[in-house]
């Protein structure tokens, strides 16, 4: 009997969970209601099966923004600043730029002489070379001072007379950028291809050198306004010749002296001719007026070189 009972209840409890599913299709009774103080159960209807969707429940979900329709509705939204309309830019003609014309840079002016009486300054060198009649020359000048130069140079009566020379110049008067006087001297010994005794109007007569010579004078430098303006020179000098292998003349002369001297005055004037900033050309005119028995009354002397600075 005791195990009958506990049999039978277990058989009324499915039974009754059974009557209380509803069938399909039946309807859904209504649920118990909501406990007192407590907000009513709400029931949401499933939509029916195949069903057309209702587009206009999407229009209304969360966050919409409204559109309004009147136009009262419209006037209370905040308004929008008005834009000028845009213009193409191909229509507007830009302005032209602006450009100062620049002027080129002013060129330093050529103050490098070597033929007239402007010093190289201390520290500063010039050198030059020349071609012409009767010689061929080489000159280098050193700066030893702001107004004194030391000088260096070779002549050549083209291979028949070589002679070195070394000397002086000193700018006495400074009249800047347009004028300046010095005086220069230099001392030579020439070396002959062909001794006096066999030697007739060979490099001696043409040069008027002799074996040792001795150069003093005078030198001037003019140049014109501008930086590349030509600049004039006035070199004069006076040449002391001392002559050790005479030779005699007259017959029944006697023995020649062991030193013969003989004086002659070398001048000469040019231009110097700028084409840059250290390099001139160079154009020399003169001749040599000489007092030596034998030798020409005036030799004249043309040359055409190149002088420049470092």
């Amino acid at each position: 009997m005791a195990s009958a009972r506990p049999l039978a209840l277990l058989v009324l409890a499915l039974t009754g969970d059974v009557q209380a599913r509803p069938e399909p299709g039946a309807p859904t009774p209504p649920g118990p209601e909501a406990p007192a103080g407590g907000a009513p159960a709400r029931e949401v209807p499933a939509p029916p099966r195949n069903a057309a969707p209702d587009d206009t429940s999407w229009e209304a979900f969360p966050g919409a923004t409204a559109v309004p329709q009147a136009q009262e509705d419209a006037a209370a939204l905040p308004r929008m600043p008005e834009v000028p309309p845009l213009v193409p830019v191909s229509d507007v003609p830009l302005p032209e730029p602006r450009t100062e014309p620049v002027a080129p840079p002013p060129r330093p002016p050529n103050r490098v002489s070597l033929l007239g009486a402007r010093t190289v300054g201390a520290g500063g060198m010039a050198a030059g070379v020349s071609l012409g009649f009767p010689s061929v020359s080489g000159r280098v000048a050193v700066g030893l001072a702001r107004r004194v130069d030391a000088l260096v140079g070779l002549d050549s009566v083209y291979g028949l007379m070589n002679e070195l020379r070394v000397g002086a110049r000193w700018m006495v008067l400074d009249g800047g950028a347009r004028w300046s006087l010095g005086v220069a001297v230099e001392g030579s010994h020439a070396f002959f291809l062909r001794p006096a005794s066999v030697e007739e109007r060979g490099a001696r007569y043409v040069s008027g050198r002799r074996n040792w010579n001795v150069l003093p004078g005078i030198v001037g430098t003019f140049q014109f306004a501008g930086t590349r303006a030509p600049r004039l020179f006035l070199d004069a000098r006076y040449l002391l010749a001392l002559d050790t292998e005479p030779v005699q003349g007259a017959p029944l002369g006697g023995l020649p002296p062991d030193v013969e001297f003989s004086s002659a005055f070398p001048i000469r004037v040019g231009a110097e001719v700028p084409v840059s900033e250290k390099t001139s050309y160079a154009v020399t005119l003169g001749g040599d007026i000489r007092t030596r028995p034998g030798d020409a009354d005036f030799m004249p002397v043309i040359s055409f070189g190149v002088v420049t600075g470092f």
